[in-house]
């Protein structure tokens, strides 16, 4: 049996694993495996503390997208602790994903949204190498995610426009986040 906060976040799955293969079906992408992965990326982002889920060394919740970098970076020259590097680099991704393709006008407002889609693309790259050199399946996946970076980019964006009104809000976190809590 689930329990009271299990529902809310299943229907949110299901919901967007329905808007996510329609809106990617569109556009001709039929591969189970992106969709389900953004399917998944759009229900863990719904709750807004998994944006910000990295943390560096001391425990300090890191914002920005420079922040994570610096961090996989330390982690990967001082550590070597490849997990570690590949969860903040797959994070990295996740967040630019999400991030211009559900909020393009937020990223384009603040001039940063060529920085992250070449830096996404790049953090996508960099999980599928690790995958790799671990010899995870999961490789192929990411280097897919990686060299049509901007499309799935734009796919996110199709279906913000079909699913979700602009309201035109300063805030537009808080006008996704309503719209969320109407569907659940």
């Amino acid at each position: 049996m689930k329990t009271e906060a299990e529902v809310p976040n299943q229907r949110l799955k299901e919901f967007f694993d329905w808007a996510t293969r329609r809106s990617f079906w569109d556009l001709n992408v039929k591969d189970k495996k992106v969709t389900d992965y953004i399917s998944s990326l759009l229900t863990n982002f719904a709750r807004t503390e998994n944006l910000y889920k990295i943390r560096d060394q001391r425990g300090r919740r890191l914002e920005t997208i420079v922040e994570m970098l610096l961090e996989a970076q330390e982690v990967a020259h001082t550590d070597y602790d490849l997990l570690r590097e590949r969860e903040i680099r797959r994070h990295v991704g996740d967040y630019v994903l999400f991030m211009t393709g559900m909020f393009r006008e937020y990223t384009n407002r603040l001039s940063i949204t060529s920085y992250y889609l070449q830096e996404g693309s790049r953090a996508y790259w960099s999980v599928s190498e690790i995958d790799r050199a671990l010899y995870h399946p999961e490789a192929v996946l990411f280097q897919e995610l990686s060299t049509r970076f901007e499309f799935y980019v734009g796919g996110l964006n199709y279906l913000r426009s079909l699913f979700f009104r602009d309201r035109g809000d300063d805030d537009p976190f808080e006008g996704f986040t309503n719209q969320l809590r109407r569907l659940v």
